[in-house]
């Protein structure tokens, strides 16, 4: 994963180029360290535990030990076997596959299919009925949502047009069920897919509220106000430089997920 796979970065951002600079500052690079930039870099402002993750990282870097391993945030999602979604203490797993479940039965239906009044079927007649009925493009859209929620990247990439200017398929390609609007998203992309036409307003994945962004300009301050408690003038230990560069990283990370343009406080080196 690349550090800044999360963030649009550009080869000359001044900030960037500072954090670089701590980072040569520590040399080797233990693992511990290196665990916890990738819990940085897999971090997404727009996921509904946003908060959660934060103070996972935040734990980290002051212990300069991970306090959890990046591949299990999203443990629990659809795009695993049935055994660990079912796990998932949220309900949004189970959602999720809910919705898999009718947009598929919808792509492969029978028209003359029998209904019957169970909850679920009622669910599965809802999700029909804002699908309406089916077309080459509807379906394509409803297979790359498919795709998009299992993160099935060999289909999804077969289904893409490369249309810059398809504005519904781009939505499409934002949604997942661990985003903060989530059911609420689903059911507008669905019935979007339905009209053909664009969610108005949409929020995705990498968009924010006012909420959140209030959260993170606190957050941001709070980083910067830990990084400034340092006492550089003593000494320089090879923890403290670490702890400085990881976060430098957070706050770069978390800032420009949310649009702010509060900078980052640096010591002269």
């Amino acid at each position: 994963m690349e550090p800044w796979s999360n963030i649009e970065t550009a080869s000359d951002d001044p900030e960037i180029l500072k954090i670089d600079e701590w980072k040569k500052l520590i040399g080797d690079i233990p693992p511990n360290i290196l665990l916890i930039r990738e819990l940085i870099t897999g971090f997404e402002v727009c996921h509904f535990k946003y908060q959660k993750h934060i103070n996972y990282i935040k734990t980290s870097i002051a212990t300069l030990k991970p306090n959890i391993e990046l591949q299990r945030i999203g443990a629990h999602h659809i795009r695993q076997a049935e055994a660990e979604w079912m796990k998932d203490s949220t309900g949004r797993s189970q959602t999720g596959q809910q919705y898999l479940r009718a947009i598929e039965s919808w792509i492969g239906k029978n028209p003359g299919a029998e209904r019957s009044d169970s909850s679920y079927d009622q669910f599965e007649n809802k999700i029909w009925g804002w699908l309406g009925e089916k077309d080459p493009e509807k379906e394509r859209l409803a297979r790359l949502l498919v795709a998009r929620l299992k993160w099935d990247w060999e289909s999804y990439e077969k289904l893409l047009t490369g249309d810059d200017k398809d504005e519904l398929e781009y939505q499409v390609c934002r949604m997942d069920i661990c985003h903060y609007t989530f059911p609420e998203n689903m059911d507008r992309m669905i019935q979007a897919i339905g009209n053909r036409q664009p969610v108005k307003n949409f929020e995705g994945c990498g968009s924010y509220n006012s909420q959140i962004k209030s959260y993170i300009e606190k957050e941001v301050k709070s980083l910067n106000d830990q990084i400034k408690s340092f006492d550089l003038e003593k000494e320089r230990k090879k923890e403290q430089i670490a702890m400085i560069w990881l976060l430098s990283c957070l706050i770069k990370t978390i800032k420009e997920q949310a649009g702010l343009k509060e900078p980052i406080y640096f010591f002269n080196i």
